[in-house]
């Protein structure tokens, strides 16, 4: 393959630039008509500054699916659940719902299978339910995702933990409890 290498290019026939391979170099910034992919891992592009630093340095990024799950004696049916990583933070958003309990008289509700372990810090990531199937939770329940963890509970601003009865979940339909949400987690560098 072969390889140019300058220090400087300067325009000086027209405003159109200089075109190499897809790529258009002139005053002020260059266009790509095509994407960046680098030669080796754990490369990436170092955003809003003129020279390389450590923390302006955008190196990983990551979206696919996750498997939620649940705490023993739960039955759980997934409709969908997608994650979006990028450097440090988790973007999670799910739908699932809860169909089963066990036989105690009440569970806490939890769900697992995060795609990657939280910070170990006294750091909770959070998050929003946007809807829990008409279960009757203090209007300020949401995920918590706990240090260390791929697990994420639900807690009440009340600061007790979101359980659920078998009185509630037998007076729900057959398709369970429904539980729509999304959380916002840090994962280690």
């Amino acid at each position: 393959m072969s390889e140019i290498r300058v220090d400087t290019i300067t325009e000086k026939t027209s405003a159109n630039g200089v075109a190499i391979d897809s790529v258009t170099l002139k005053d002020g910034g260059a266009t790509l008509t095509d994407n960046i992919t680098f030669s080796a891992s754990g490369k990436g592009v170092h955003l809003g500054v003129t020279t390389a630093t450590a923390s302006n340095l955008l190196d990983d990024y990551e979206e696919g699916s996750w498997t939620p799950t649940t705490n023993t004696g739960q039955g759980l049916t997934v409709s969908g659940a997608k994650y979006t990583k990028i450097g440090q933070l988790v973007f999670l958003n799910f739908y699932v719902s809860l169909s089963t309990i066990s036989s105690t008289s009440t569970d806490r509700l939890e769900i697992g299978g995060l795609p990657f372990t939280s910070n170990n810090q006294a750091i909770y990531g959070m998050g929003v339910i946007s809807y829990m199937g008409g279960v009757n939770f203090n209007d300020q329940t949401g995920p918590l995702v706990s240090p260390n963890s791929t697990d994420m509970y639900f807690h009440q601003n009340d600061g007790t933990t979101a359980t659920i009865t078998i009185n509630e979940m037998n007076s729900r339909s057959s398709g369970g409890v429904p539980v729509l949400g999304g959380v916002v987690y840090q994962v280690p560098a």
